[in-house]
């Protein structure tokens, strides 16, 4: 019983393990947002084994591979549905602007997107 209280004395309250860990404040980072997805088991195995190739950190691999490599489309109801509704709503931000330096990056971003998707589409056709 004695040695109980002697732990007591010469350790932090933080070693004892029954404060709350801190969570990091989320307002501050730059990537607040946690995206998760499936993958199999041999899946994962590939997709480290490429990202330890690539040199690059998990979250940097992934936003590279996610962003900037080739989409490879297989045109179904689904896609095309998914492609009208985008270009109204851009047709939607196009109509409220005057000049190209009020064009907003998202509507660049998301044009090249469709244009790519088509683009693979057609080829492989």
């Amino acid at each position: 019983m004695g040695m109980k209280k002697m732990d007591k004395i010469y350790r932090r309250s933080t070693q004892l393990g029954n404060t709350p860990k801190k969570k990091k404040d989320e307002h501050v980072r730059k990537r607040n947002t946690i995206m998760n997805f499936r993958v199999s088991p041999e899946e994962k195995e590939l997709i480290e084994k490429r990202c330890k190739l690539s040199g690059l950190p998990k979250t940097e691999f992934f936003l590279e591979s996610c962003l900037y490599q080739t989409i490879f489309v297989r045109g179904n109801s689904r896609t095309f549905e998914a492609i009208r509704d985008e270009l109204k709503t851009i047709d939607d931000r196009l109509a409220g602007i005057d000049k190209a330096d009020d064009l907003d990056p998202w509507i660049v971003e998301s044009l090249k997107t469709i244009t790519q998707i088509l683009d693979s589409f057609f080829r492989q056709n």
